[in-house]
């Protein structure tokens, strides 16, 4: 079973932009809130994961605290099944203990452990596009515009399965890079990541933010994009 295009936008719409969801039960439908508030903007040192809430892997350097935007067309772009932050996100300043950060979070609550929404990596991220892995270990991505050292996840989509041995989410290392194809590595010069069973999905290259001591970490406009499947 899946969402239709249609419904996932909806729903999207509702919970960022406290938009009615309309033919839901009655004639009004699904309601906004009375008052729409806000959700919150959390960052990770690694992948909250899809069973994880948003203290989750989650960063504390010095002096940081999540961000509050609000539920409306002013905080949040709703654009078929994906959302981005629709004005610039700045977080606290850094102190004297820093941070890599790797991936954000969105959620329901301002301090505890929510009710992680969304998640998604840092960037500016670009899609590589679609890819298969093999049991030869490699990774291909057609037209793909991977360097060695850069970093990637991947994630399934709907139907597909990841290759055996690539956690969805984790950013790995491009260990070697040629045309159409890359090999990976949980570290940086690592050994070959091996895949024991061969899946497909998308590849995201991503760049993680290392913090320290008076930088600010800040996200432009359409920096924080995630979206449903």
């Amino acid at each position: 079973m899946s969402m239709s295009n249609s419904a996932e936008n909806k729903f999207l719409l509702l919970l960022f932009n406290n938009t009615a969801f309309a033919l839901i039960g009655d004639a009004s439908g699904l309601q906004p809130s009375g008052a729409a508030g806000s959700l919150y903007i959390s960052l990770h040192t690694a992948d909250p994961g899809e069973a994880g809430d948003q203290t989750t892997n989650e960063t504390a350097y010095t002096n940081y605290v999540r961000v509050a935007v609000a539920r409306s067309g002013a905080g949040w772009t709703v654009s078929g099944n994906s959302v981005t932050n629709a004005a610039a996100v700045a977080f606290a300043q850094c102190g004297a203990s820093g941070a890599t950060l790797t991936h954000f979070g969105i959620g329901t609550s301002s301090s505890a452990a929510g009710v992680l929404l969304l998640s998604g990596t840092l960037g500016p991220t670009t899609i590589q596009g679609p890819f298969t892995g093999a049991t030869n270990d490699n990774v291909t991505i057609p037209g793909h515009t991977l360097s060695v050292d850069d970093r990637v996840a991947f994630y399934p989509t709907y139907g597909s399965s990841l290759p055996t041995g690539i956690t969805e989410g984790t950013l790995y290392w491009v260990k070697t890079s040629a045309t159409d194809v890359i090999t990976i590595s949980t570290t940086q010069g690592g050994a070959t990541l091996d895949i024991t069973a061969s899946g497909d999905g998308i590849a995201i290259k991503a760049t993680p933010l290392a913090v320290a001591n008076l930088i600010t970490p800040s996200f432009a406009i359409g920096d924080l994009a995630a979206q449903i499947d």
